[in-house]
C-alpha cells in the first residue's frame, strides 16, 4: 500500500483544494450541505492566514501527499469549534483515489499530529447518510450523540 505524508503546502499550491472541493464525485458525501464548494483564487490569501500562518494553535490543515512521488491526494485539517466544545476534524480524499486506505491513513495521520499539539480530543459531525463513519470507528472513534441529520463522532487522544 502507498504511504501517505502530511505535507504544509504553499498559498501557491491550493489550486489542488480548489479542485478537490469542485469535484462532484469527491464531494457527494456533502450533498445535504450542497455538494462541491467554490474555493475561487481571490479568497486564497484570508483562508491561508487563517488556516497556515495564524500561530494561535486553533487551526490545523495540511495536504495528504503520496510519500514517493508527492501527488496529493486529498486533505486533513481541524479546528476548534465551541459549539461542539472541542476540535473538530475533517479528512478529505479525492474520489480517485478512494478505496486504497487512504482514508484511514490520513485520519490517523491528523490524529498523530493533533496529539504532538496538544490537543486532546477530536471529534467530527458526519452526515448521517455518510459511509464514513465505519472508518471513524476502525480508527478509535466513538458515537457521542445522533441527530436526525449527523452522527457526532469523537476520539480521546
Amino acid at each position: 500500500m502507498d504511504k501517505l505524508v502530511l505535507y504544509r503546502p504553499q498559498l501557491e499550491e491550493l489550486n489542488f483544494r480548489r479542485a478537490l472541493l469542485a469535484d462532484p464525485d469527491t464531494m457527494a458525501y456533502n450533498h445535504a450541505y450542497g455538494g462541491t464548494v467554490a474555493f475561487p483564487r481571490e479568497r486564497w490569501g484570508d483562508w491561508y492566514a487563517r488556516w497556515l500562518e495564524d500561530e494561535t494553535g486553533g487551526r490545523f490543515y495540511r495536504y495528504l501527499r503520496l510519500e514517493g512521488t508527492g501527488e496529493p491526494v486529498g486533505e486533513a485539517a481541524y479546528h476548534y469549534d465551541g459549539g461542539f466544545g472541542g476540535y473538530v476534524c475533517d479528512v478529505l480524499v479525492s474520489a480517485r483515489h478512494r478505496g486504497r486506505g487512504f482514508g484511514r491513513q490520513g485520519l490517523e495521520l491528523l490524529c498523530a499530529a493533533a496529539r504532538e499539539n496538544g490537543v486532546t480530543r477530536l471529534v467530527d459531525n458526519i452526515a448521517i447518510d455518510n459511509p464514513s463513519v465505519e472508518l471513524f470507528r476502525k480508527c478509535g472513534f466513538r458515537e457521542r450523540l445522533r441527530t436526525e441529520e449527523y452522527i457526532l463522532m469523537e476520539k480521546d487522544l
